[in-house]
């Protein structure tokens, strides 16, 4: 080989070197985003976790909720029939008084 050729296969050797040492700076900047992914992934798996678990939450409460409505309704239902029975009992006694007129 003579020394023309050594001089151009040394400039190509050189530039290799030089785009070797870029791509192990990009893949050493890839490695550091791929740490980063890493715990921004670990940090979103432990939202959606809690996610989860307040969405369980939730439904338990929804259900909850839904049992007290119903026993609201079932107690204003209890109460109006006992006041009704109750009125009904002031009214019969409202007209004893009256046949007996001891009131007006």
């Amino acid at each position: 080989m003579d020394a023309e050729n050594r001089e151009v296969l040394g400039k190509i050797l050189d530039r290799l070197d030089k785009m070797d040492d870029k791509f192990d700076k990009i893949d050493s900047r890839f490695d550091k985003m791929d740490d980063r992914f890493d715990k921004m992934d670990n940090r979103l798996n432990k939202i959606d976790n809690r996610l989860d678990v307040m969405e369980i939450k939730q439904n338990k409460m929804a259900g909850q909720i839904t049992e007290l409505q119903l026993a609201q309704k079932s107690f204003e239902l209890n109460a109006n029939k006992k006041f009704a029975r109750l009125q009904d009992g002031m009214d019969a006694i409202e007209e004893i008084f009256r046949i007996h007129e001891l009131a007006r």
